[in-house]
């Protein structure tokens, strides 16, 4: 008897654990599938925003001359501030795997009719139920958690490529403005250069009795104002590099000189073209993914109005006959009350603020386009001027007035003049050239991409 019972419960637990397969697999098979989903998102990621790199071997700033191109590159492999988001990828990969894995089924044990009084003293009529039970999700739940997570990775993503794009931005404004104070830096040994052969030449007169004490020490003041202009200039110099060499976690810089043309200047695309490109911004995509992010809790929250269902069986000893026999059991929520109303309303509302902050963006980004467009257009016309007509005049007064100097048509007090008005024009160019590139970077970070245009200019 003892051995025929020992076979029907060998029976029932397979019949238990064949009720419990069909809704759940076992946990290694699971693992299996949720790790080859993972791989397969990883291989197939989305079209719509770029992953974040895997780490890179660490690159070397250059002993020489550095480029643009290659001070971006440093950027983007030692970059601080991009490096979470690798760390962030990790997380949402573990967050969608965990979406897609099935609930836990749960073993329970039952004890009843024990510690009574009569013929229920002492347990003799015991009755004790070990039951397996697992809850079906209805509603495409799973999936809905899946799809969410997924959603949560393409928002980081779109974050990760905003904050390239910033980084890049940044890296470029450090650039440049090295590359103008190294132009700076030039102007003022030139203008050091010219006061030390003006007080060469003054002395000489005084010498040759055709010049006045007077003359010799404005000679001596505008040398001493050059040198205190190019420690100035140094110090700029200087302070500007190590911010670039920051961007790669350098203390201070390798690199020798920030080499780029300055002066070089492409032609002004048309204001039409460029916001166009707004709606392919980094930004725009930022409120493109996270509006995907709110629509998948929209079908997350309504899945969660379907009720799950509870199946379980078991085995249930009669200890007052000796005798087993069968259970099983069925469940499920009656949602009379909580249907989930406040949670769909919610997903549904944080859709159309997500709808309306994009709208705001996008007419934000066309008004800060707008400036900088015009801005840039300016510069260009500064430019221009400054190049072709008032520099050359600049240079011509100042060749004028010491060849006159020197042969005692003119004063000393119009030399200065004429060497002071070319020092401001040159700054001036430099200032202008400068503040052209950084608007044509900051345009360019709005727009996401390079703006396309013929050879640069001069």
């Amino acid at each position: 008897m003892k051995q025929i019972l020992s076979v029907r419960n060998l029976f029932v637990a397979g019949l238990i654990f064949s009720l419990t397969g069909c809704v759940t697999k076992p946990p290694a098979e699971n693992h299996a599938r949720s790790d080859s989903q993972a791989r397969s998102t990883e291989s197939n990621p989305p079209a719509d925003a770029p992953k974040p790199p895997e780490p890179a071997p660490p690159m070397k700033e250059p002993t020489g001359a550095l480029t643009l191109r290659e001070a971006l590159a440093l950027a983007l492999t030692e970059n601080p501030e991009l490096a979470p988001y690798a760390w962030q990828e990790r997380a949402n990969e573990a967050r969608i795997l965990q979406a897609g894995l099935r609930l836990n089924p749960e073993l329970g044990l039952q004890v009843e009719d024990v510690l009574g009084t009569g013929d229920f003293s002492g347990g003799q009529e015991a009755q004790i139920t070990l039951q397996l039970s697992q809850v079906i999700e209805l509603g495409g739940k799973r999936a809905a958690r899946t799809e969410l997570a997924s959603q949560a990775r393409g928002v980081t993503r779109s974050e990760y490529e905003l904050k390239r794009v910033e980084v890049l931005g940044d890296v470029a404004q450090r650039f440049i403005q090295v590359v103008a104070n190294q132009h700076a830096l030039d102007l003022a040994l030139t203008n050091r250069q010219l006061a030390a052969d003006a007080l060469r030449t003054v002395q000489e007169r005084v010498t040759a009795g055709k010049g006045s004490a007077l003359e010799e020490r404005k000679a001596q003041v505008a040398l001493a104002r050059g040198e205190v202009l190019v420690g100035s200039a140094r110090y700029v110099l200087e302070t500007s590099r190590k911010k670039l060499a920051a961007s790669w976690r350098n203390r201070q810089p390798v690199f020798e000189r920030a080499e780029a043309d300055l002066f070089a200047r492409k032609p002004v695309p048309a204001f039409e073209g460029l916001v166009e490109r707004i709606a392919s911004s980094p930004e725009i995509a930022r409120w493109v993914s996270e509006k995907k992010l709110r629509e998948a809790e929209i079908k997350l929250a309504d899945a969660r109005r379907v009720p799950n269902v509870t199946v379980g069986g078991g085995i249930r000893h009669l200890q007052g006959f000796d005798d087993q026999a069968l259970v099983f059991g069925f469940s499920m929520p009656l949602q009379l009350f909580d249907r989930n109303q406040g949670g769909a309303a919610e997903a549904r509302a944080l859709l159309g603020r997500t709808e309306a902050e994009q709208k705001a963006a996008k007419i934000r980004l066309g008004t800060v386009l707008l400036g900088l467009y015009q801005e840039m257009a300016w510069a260009v016309q500064v430019m221009d001027g400054l190049q072709k007509e008032i520099l050359p005049k600049a240079e011509d007064a100042l060749a004028i007035s010491r060849e006159g100097f020197a042969q005692g048509r003119f004063s000393y007090l119009e030399v200065l003049d004429a060497q002071r008005t070319l020092f401001d024009i040159k700054q001036e160019y430099i200032q202008t050239a400068t503040a052209y590139h950084q608007f044509l970077v900051e345009l360019e970070r709005l727009i996401g991409q390079p703006i396309e245009g013929g050879e640069p200019q001069r």
